[in-house]
């Protein structure tokens, strides 16, 4: 069973997705259920898990009774941990997992002082040591494993199906834009801003410019079409369409970036402020390794030129690529799964 916090992106949701695959990979008989806290659970869940979306917005009067019925043997949280540790409900023999995404340092102490932890069967940590850069304190050592970054990886074959779906023809120059899960609005609303500035910088200058521009399916209004420019609400395979794109425009979000990774592919970041995480510290990582470049200063129309530059530089594109070339990106999925069953002997 997974509680996934839903409601405005799609980190949280998304890496119980990537590793409840990789269970059923493993065991192909679990029953899996997502408790999720928007809709956007049951159109990424449906085609191969169940997904029960809270109805109490204010909070999660339904979750005891789900939990009660469900009866699960491991119960994985993500990021966020109980908000009232003490009525969290239980069950006999059921084991709780947490997946420690890096937060920022004064969240990162309140996580360690929580109470909760001292119930947590398993600590998964979806990054690298040096990435996570936090002392872990001595009580979570024995209980927790660095898996790398839970991410799904690219399929060739579901890239042929989106280049059919899109009209993506050979040397086309794709450019996808993508804010995520999309709602955290006023964030959104100044990236969208910067990506319509960036089409108009583009259109007469690359007369083969497809701009695939995904909203998130959090946001809240639609977004109007252009020439060369296609609006796409929610696009379920994103990491593959991100692997047959030249160029990617993003903010900084932890399964974005990390899908971009996985996908090798040159990308500019707009990161934005979060209250949990410091994206511009994750995008800037990258950048300073030459995998990406980051733009944080001017207005729409001044962020849209730095971006316009680097999408007409072939030499940097290239460096770009011949950088990712050298990469081996390792992923935690697998481990996650293994360390899952592991918990209940299977």
């Amino acid at each position: 069973m997974f509680q996934s916090h839903n409601r405005r992106g799609l980190g949280h949701l998304m890496r119980g997705l990537n590793i409840a695959r990789a269970i059923r990979q493993l065991a192909p008989t679990s029953d899996i259920l997502f408790y999720a806290r928007s809709t956007s659970a049951e159109s990424l869940c449906g085609r191969e898990f169940r997904a029960y979306v809270e109805t109490d917005a204010s909070g999660t009067s339904h979750w005891p009774e789900l939990f009660r019925t469900f009866a699960p043997d491991v119960v994985v949280y993500d990021t966020l941990l109980p908000s009232d540790p003490a009525q969290e409900p239980a069950a006999a023999g059921a084991r709780r997992v947490y997946v420690m995404r890096k937060v920022k340092d004064e969240k990162q102490a309140a996580i360690f002082a929580n109470p909760f932890l001292e119930h947590v069967d398993l600590v998964l940590i979806p990054h690298s040591p040096a990435e996570f850069g936090h002392a872990l304190p001595p009580a979570l050592h024995a209980r927790s494993t660095f898996v790398g970054p839970i991410v799904r990886q690219p399929e060739a074959a579901n890239q042929d199906r989106l280049r059919t779906r899109y009209g993506i023809q050979p040397g086309d120059f794709v450019l996808t834009s993508t804010v995520g899960g999309g709602g955290f609005t006023e964030q959104a609303e100044a990236f969208f801003a910067a990506v319509y500035a960036l089409q108009q910088a583009l259109h007469q200058r690359l007369p083969r410019l497809r701009h695939l521009v995904i909203q998130g399916p959090h946001f809240g209004r639609a977004l109007p079409s252009l020439p060369g420019l296609t609006v796409v609400e929610f696009e379920p395979d994103l990491v593959d369409l991100l692997a047959l794109s030249d160029l990617v425009l993003a903010e900084g979000g932890y399964n974005t970036v990390n899908e971009i990774r996985v996908a090798r592919t040159p990308a500019v970041f707009l990161p934005s402020a979060r209250n949990l995480d410091d994206q511009e510290e994750r995008v800037r990582a990258l950048e300073a390794r030459g995998l990406a470049a980051v733009c944080t200063e001017g207005d729409a129309a001044a962020l849209a030129e730095q971006v316009a530059a680097r999408c007409l530089s072939p030499a940097w594109l290239g460096e770009v690529r011949r950088r990712y070339a050298a990469e081996q990106p390792q992923t935690g999925n697998q481990a996650s799964a293994e360390r899952i069953l592991e918990l209940v002997g299977k």
